[in-house]
């Protein structure tokens, strides 16, 4: 539910302002994330983080048309989470980019805030083929 939230605010990064879909990126940030590390350490803003995904291959959380979450593990004691979300980019198929993501949590309940630790782009060459 965390990484769906947080695509669909990225999607709709300026509404209802500027830079509210890095806001809620951030917002969902484990206080150990190299996100927030940045924003602590460096003052990074949410205008500074945007202009960096934009420009880089991150673009496509801004600019998919569709969200699948391919698959979803746990850690052995149940306070990590990693999901592969597909972002659909264009009209074919495999038009597919798949951002790994790790999220984080203090409590045991099923309820407890989930928190991003990591959001990152699988290489080009780590990306699967599909059998056709």
């Amino acid at each position: 539910e965390v990484v769906t939230t947080v695509l669909d605010a990225l999607l709709h990064n300026d509404e209802p302002s500027p830079d509210a879909g890095v806001g809620i990126l951030f917002g969902y940030s484990s206080p150990g994330s190299a996100v927030m590390s940045s924003v602590r350490d460096e003052g990074m803003t949410a205008a500074e983080y945007s202009e960096f995904l934009a420009e880089t291959e991150y673009k496509v959380v801004f600019e998919h048309s569709e969200v699948t979450i391919d698959k979803g593990d746990y850690s052995f004691d149940r306070k990590k989470a990693f999901y592969t979300a597909r972002l659909k980019v264009g009209p074919e198929p495999l038009d597919v980019v798949s951002v790994n993501f790790i999220l984080s949590t203090q409590g045991n309940e099923e309820d407890d805030c989930w928190l991003i630790d990591s959001m990152l782009i699988r290489p080009e060459k780590m990306r699967r083929r599909r059998r056709r």
